[in-house]
């Protein structure tokens, strides 16, 4: 009969062979659904900060635009008042004091024009403010919802591998004490034929002979013993 140390043993290697390769399977599924998680988590902000600079990098360049064409226009106009001042002095004083109110008048339209202009780059800017912290809540959220997911696929895989793993020893000493009783059986069976060897080598030995009747049966015991 095996000891129990060699049993543990033979326990051991059939659970490491039964076992290991379904959890290495699963360790790897699990860090390669982490890792496309990860990667694509990382790709969805580097999109938003894309998308953020180049909206901020043509709202400048628009605004210096307009500012550098107003101020072109706005020269060009003074020049142009100065030339007409100094060819009509005397006859152009009543026009210049009226363009200088229209321009005045036109600069102050340009100026509510570009307080407007502004106003209205604020409240892009704070809309698109409220767009970015909405969606990244809602990133947070599907973050969120992802982990869970990931911990839930995780606990499920877990339990399943435990209850294989249940299954598996549960086999395991259900065979062991099958192979315990066939043992069993078979010792008891040999004593038997043995006791019957004996009797029968007793039985057919004459009477009257030197030899015991034990020592006659010693050798088809032993034969029954080895089969």
């Amino acid at each position: 009969m095996p000891s129990p140390a060699s049993e543990n043993a033979s326990m051991d290697q059939v659970r490491e062979l039964l076992m290991g390769t379904q959890l290495k399977d699963m360790e790897n599924r699990i860090l390669r659904q982490e890792e496309r998680f990860l990667q694509e988590l990382a790709d969805v902000r580097e999109t938003v900060k894309n998308r953020v600079d180049s909206l901020e990098n043509f709202m400048k360049s628009e605004s210096a635009s307009l500012l550098h064409r107003l101020q072109e226009e706005k020269s060009e106009r003074a020049a142009a008042v100065k030339v007409e001042q100094g060819e009509r002095a005397d006859n152009l004083k009543a026009e210049r004091k009226d363009r200088a109110d229209a321009l005045k008048q036109e600069k102050r339209e340009r100026e509510e024009a570009l307080a407007k202009i502004a106003k209205d780059l604020a409240k892009t800017n704070e809309a698109f403010e409220r767009k970015l912290t909405a969606f990244s809540a809602t990133l947070d959220a599907v973050e969120r919802e992802l982990r869970e997911l990931f911990l839930a696929e995780s606990s499920r895989l877990s339990a399943a591998a435990e209850e294989k793993y249940k299954e598996a020893l549960a086999a395991l000493s259900r065979t062991t004490l099958q192979l315990q009783n066939d043992l069993v059986s078979r010792s008891h069976l040999s004593a038997t034929f043995t006791e019957f060897a004996v009797k029968m080598a007793g039985d057919l030995s004459p009477a009257g002979e030197g030899d015991a009747p034990g020592d006659a049966a010693r050798p088809a015991a032993a034969g029954a013993a080895e089969s």
